[in-house]
């Protein structure tokens, strides 16, 4: 079963905020990254038909792609421009993007954590 956390502060496109949470195990017991052998990322728009935000389908971010996680569980997402870029083709105030982390531990037990962010759109940015 996946957790979610909707951020109610609002994200302005093209910026690059920070993102940090504790991945925990069913029992709520932090997981270091060295007990991790996966952690992948899905970024998706949530209007129209979807569409993956910055080639994040599946991504591995196990350390890689600015995502960290430490000794301790915790996981720090720096976000880049195109993380936080409106897609839509027509002009809106503001965007729903989804975050998926999924990961793997243990003998084959899985986690996931949905992360729901509006973009609010900056008219004129380029």
């Amino acid at each position: 079963m996946a957790n979610t956390t909707t951020i109610q502060a609002q994200i302005l496109e093209k910026t690059t905020p920070t993102i940090k949470g504790t991945l925990k195990d069913e029992n709520g017991t932090a997981i270091p990254a060295a007990s991790l052998a996966t952690l992948t990322l899905t970024l998706y728009s949530l209007s129209g038909a979807q569409p993956i935000i910055n080639t994040r389908q599946e991504q591995n971010v196990l350390n890689a792609n600015n995502v960290v996680v430490d000794s301790s569980g915790l996981l720090t997402w720096s976000m880049q421009e195109a993380d936080t870029a409106i897609i839509a083709t027509t002009e809106v105030g503001s965007e729903k993007h989804r975050a998926v982390f999924a990961w793997g531990y243990g003998s084959a037990k899985k986690g996931r954590h949905i992360i729901d962010m509006t973009i609010t759109s900056l008219e004129k940015v380029s």
